[in-house]
């Protein structure tokens, strides 16, 4: 006579267990690729934000740049920079008291970095560069732009600045790019 005994065969346990570890590592890797792209967004996103607020206080420190005037000294009478090149700018503000003071943006060993006079350098960003193009013009309100390195004896002749920056957060990497027309040009 046969015994009836309820319950599970051993080969039904093991098909159980292997189809639940299918089963259970689809879902690790549905749950990994998200977690994934969900952290590669975040980082997109802050990455687009930092080189955004970078080009956008370079741009800001170019629209308000003020002309030297003979009554400043260290300066090029006429010129809103004191130097530029591809990777920085030194920029002529006016302090409370309208004394001169130069600003210099610039990227260091990929460091976004702002100095005041001849204060400190303060790092704002990490993983930065930093691209700037200066254009010339002969005339006021001209569609006529040349691209052109601005010298000590140049510089008078700065009217706008293109900018293009970039930061790498994460392993993710956001440009931005901005055109600024000098304002006393």
């Amino acid at each position: 006579m046969k015994s009836k005994r309820g319950g599970w065969a051993l080969i039904d346990v093991l098909v159980g267990i292997i189809i639940l570890g299918i089963v259970l590592g689809a879902l690790f890797q549905v749950y990994t690729n998200l977690w994934d792209s969900n952290k590669y967004s975040a980082g997109m996103s802050t990455s687009q934000i930092e080189a955004q607020q970078m080009a956008t206080s370079i741009a800001t420190a170019f629209r308000s740049a003020v002309q030297c005037t003979s009554t400043d000294s260290g300066c090029t009478v006429g010129a809103n920079i004191e130097s530029a090149s591809s990777t920085g700018c030194t920029i002529y503000s006016r302090n409370s008291s309208n004394a001169l003071v130069e600003t210099t943006y610039a990227v260091n060993n990929g460091n976004y970095q702002t100095t005041v006079g001849s204060g400190t350098a303060s790092t704002i960003y990490t993983g930065a560069s930093l691209s700037l193009t200066y254009y010339s013009s002969s005339t006021y309100n001209t569609n006529t732009l040349t691209s052109f390195t601005p010298t000590s004896s140049t510089s008078t002749n700065l009217a706008a600045v293109g900018i293009l920056t970039s930061i790498t957060l994460n392993g993710v990497t956001s440009t931005y790019t901005t055109f600024v027309g000098l304002r006393n040009r």
